[in-house]
């Protein structure tokens, strides 16, 4: 039984699905993508199981939840059991809800999320990420120590340079260990970061969007015309490397 990310034409199947909803639900957001998935027929919803790359530390009620974006656009709108369903616990301190939520995925058998062999590390089927303008995943932001563990699962953020401070992230250590991971940037706004993350060699931490590199899994990037207008595609096959380091 398989489970579907589609964006545009493309159509991904897995067994479960990791969804990053760190975007706003706004147009071309990816949480807007994610709505049109209730609309395709013969997926089994029963089968998925959902978590958060990174969310914010708020009320599940409130307009800047991750998870009530996507109640909204599609979690309310399909059979996902509810206990497969792992949003944050509310009314926690931000080192708190990180403990507590790492202790949830912990707590996951691994028939439904797998270890690395060493079992150091979850290992999702697919990890879907946005891209900030800043070249920033989840909750991982340019230069940030949180950017920079090499270990754990879940950490906190206190202090995250776009409102709300307080949200938990996965580490990019338990992103790099999944199966697939999946960039997704829409749009003439991220033109600018995309060709900066595939072209330019940035210093280590100063574009987190290029320490995601999965270390047994695929990484894929989903673009349209207008988030992908600056790349160089002829000079790809030219033999010049890139990133370049300029």
């Amino acid at each position: 039984v398989y489970a579907y990310y589609a964006v545009g034409h493309c159509r991904t199947p897995f067994p479960n699905l990791l969804a990053d909803v760190a975007c706003p639900p706004a147009g071309g957001s990816l949480i807007g993508m994610l709505s049109s998935i209730a609309d395709v027929r013969g997926i089994d919803f029963s089968k998925w199981w959902i978590f958060w790359v990174d969310e914010r530390n708020v009320p599940l009620t409130s307009a800047d939840s991750n998870y009530k974006g996507a109640q909204d656009a599609l979690l309310g709108r399909v059979g996902i059991p509810a206990s497969q369903v792992y949003a944050i616990q509310e009314g926690l301190s931000v080192q708190q809800a990180a403990t507590n939520y790492e202790g949830r995925l912990l707590g996951t058998p691994p028939s439904v999320l797998p270890r690395t062999p060493d079992g150091a590390l979850p290992v999702f089927d697919l990890i879907l990420l946005g891209i900030g303008p800043d070249g920033h995943v989840a909750s991982l932001f340019p230069n940030a120590p949180e950017t920079a563990a090499t270990s754990g699962w879940v950490l906190p953020v206190s202090n995250s340079p776009k409102p709300p401070p307080e949200r938990i992230t996965f580490t990019m250590p338990a992103i790099n260990a999944a199966k697939e991971v999946v960039m997704v940037a829409v749009g003439e706004s991220k033109a600018e970061v995309v060709q900066r993350a595939l072209e330019v060699q940035a210093l280590p931490g100063a574009l987190p969007a290029q320490l995601v590199r999965p270390s047994s899994g695929k990484l894929k990037w989903l673009l349209d015309s207008m988030s992908a207008q600056h790349l160089q595609l002829d000079e790809w096959a030219s033999g010049k490397g890139f990133p370049r380091n300029k």
